[in-house]
């Protein structure tokens, strides 16, 4: 199958034995994909323009920042590394496919509706902040969010999300952007670090 196959897996097996008792299975696999490497390259006289036709190897883009858009990227790090969270399980809470960036479908966490409304306008907060730098849920996102988590109660919507007026949100006007208190800030972070770790388990 490859040329001098026999002769190369011999030599690659004799250096395997020269290695620790403990690496030699990793060892073998490295340098057995470096002579498959080699001779897939032999194989292929112009590499540069299969690789141009063909998807770009993985190695070449770290999984956790595959789609995070540039502009996201520093708040994105900063706020994994705030949370004590993986950058790929805060990325798995986000669909970065399109622009701009929505939440993934989730489980909201909250025991009424009332409490899962409040906890999407923090998660639809934390979505903007990611994007823009601004703790602000926009009003349609909000609606949109308690929608999907069956959460949303026409006649009392504004008025559940009240209750989150001063403690949560600086205030509620219906139609208008939801601002987000300081105590805000830490109930939405609190809120993203639970879920990201929940993504994990």
């Amino acid at each position: 199958m490859y040329k001098n196959g026999e002769a190369a897996l011999d030599r690659i097996l004799e250096l395997v034995t020269k290695c620790p008792k403990e690496l030699q299975e990793k060892c073998f696999e490295v340098l057995l994909a470096g002579y498959v490497q080699l001779e897939v390259g032999a194989l292929n006289p112009h590499p540069h323009t299969e690789q141009q036709k063909g998807p770009q190897p993985q190695q070449q883009t770290p999984a956790p920042e595959s789609h995070v858009p540039p502009t996201v990227l520093p708040r994105f790090k900063n706020t994994a590394k705030r949370l004590g969270v993986t950058p790929e399980n805060l990325k798995s809470l986000f669909d970065f496919s399109i622009d701009p960036f929505t939440l993934h479908a989730l489980n909201l966490p909250g025991k009424k509706k009332a409490d899962k409304a409040r906890n999407a306008a923090l998660l639809a907060a934390s979505r903007s902040y990611l994007a823009t730098g601004s703790w602000s849920a926009d009003w349609k996102e909000v609606k949109s969010l308690c929608v999907d988590h069956n959460c949303y109660d026409a006649p009392n919507h504004t008025v559940n999300l009240k209750k989150g007026a001063n403690t949560l949100f600086k205030s509620v006007e219906p139609g208008k952007a939801i601002e987000l208190s300081s105590g805000g800030v830490k109930e939405a972070e609190k809120l993203l670090k639970n879920l990201s770790e929940d993504s994990a388990a």
